[in-house]
């Protein structure tokens, strides 16, 4: 860990010195040719394939009261006592993918920890109180010397803001929105407080999370329009072919299948979703990145099927945010079925 701070306080030393030998004039070209850079290596590192088409988004923005985000935080804090902290259900596994992205994690310095529960900051003062630890011995296993990973299986409450308020701003009113694996049910409950959608759907293979979700639905009076479905995606092909307006993916497959059967859900993705011109998919992270880790080709499979419509991601929607919580909000992707 120390080596990595050592050797990013290097590069900004250096960086500092280089602008240090530019003038004025000299400066406002540099920052042009920088800014460009940095978005150029940000699409390469999240696999972008430049061959897509895309669309311009409008670049609205949805308010959301301070009492409907006190009522989100309830909801997080209730769930809180109901689940673990990685929010896995009680027989749940999962498998670290076997792909670049996830090369050298393995089950012993690989810590779940649910995004939507939990932020960085509670992250911090679990650890702070002894109840987790950021680290693991490398020799004992003991969590107490090198960095572990941490994985989440849910959007943070920043992505899902930016979701509702900023990408799908001014597309939601009366319209059906379906989360493919909806788990504890953050998607939909974000949705009701942050939408006019008229029905938000969760399809969920678990039994476990279902009877969660329903739990929280009737405790918290959102069962005016969410409705809860415990099937597998492909059993259940009009919810994405006739029915939904918007579907929501959570990196929803790469955890829980083999690559084989991800490559099949995907393509049955594409062939029902193909069925409704205009269909709005909103994906965390990118379909690219997604199809890519699935062992697909994104440019062969994107072709003729949808459109990415680019998001601002640096356009101020939220005070003081932070450089990692805007790499979370980067992570949100949208696209329109052509």
């Amino acid at each position: 860990m120390t080596e990595q701070v050592d050797k990013l306080e290097t590069v900004k030393e250096k960086f500092v010195h280089l602008l240090s030998e530019l003038n004025d004039s000299e400066l406002h070209s540099f920052q042009h040719f920088a800014q460009s850079a940095l978005e150029e290596y940000h699409k390469q590192i999240h696999h972008h394939e430049e061959d897509i088409e895309t669309e311009e988004h409008e670049g609205h923005f949805q308010p959301v009261s301070d009492a409907k985000m006190m009522k989100l935080g309830r909801i997080i804090k209730d769930l809180r006592t109901k689940v673990p902290v990685s929010a896995e259900a009680p027989g749940e596994k999962t498998a670290i993918p076997d792909t670049p992205e996830f090369k050298g994690y393995t089950d012993k310095n690989t810590v779940h920890v649910d995004g939507f529960l939990f932020s960085e900051e509670d992250i911090d003062d679990l650890c702070d109180e002894g109840k987790m630890s950021r680290n693991y011995c490398l020799d004992c296993q003991s969590r107490n010397v090198a960095p572990l990973n941490f994985i989440s299986h849910s959007a943070s409450v920043l992505q899902l803001q930016f979701m509702y308020q900023v990408a799908l701003a001014n597309k939601t009113k009366n319209k059906v929105i379906v989360d493919v694996g909806s788990r504890l049910g953050a998607v939909l409950y974000a949705g009701h407080l942050f939408t006019t959608a008229r029905k938000l759907i969760g399809v969920e293979i678990n039994e476990w999370f279902c009877q969660l979700q329903q739990n929280m639905v009737k405790k918290y009076v959102m069962d005016d329009r969410i409705q809860i479905i415990h099937d597998r995606i492909q059993n259940r092909p009009e919810l994405l072919s006739k029915e939904a307006d918007i579907v929501i993916m959570n990196n929803v497959f790469q955890f829980f299948n083999e690559l084989p059967v991800q490559q099949e859900i995907w393509k049955y993705i594409r062939q029902e979703t193909k069925k409704k011109s205009g269909l709005l998919l909103v994906t965390l992270p990118s379909l690219q990145e997604q199809l890519k880790e699935a062992g697909l080709s994104p440019a062969k499979l994107l072709r003729g099927w949808v459109k990415e419509v680019r998001l601002d991601y640096e356009g101020g929607w939220f005070q003081d945010i932070t450089e990692d919580e805007l790499e979370e909000a980067k992570q949100v992707h949208m696209y329109k079925v052509v």
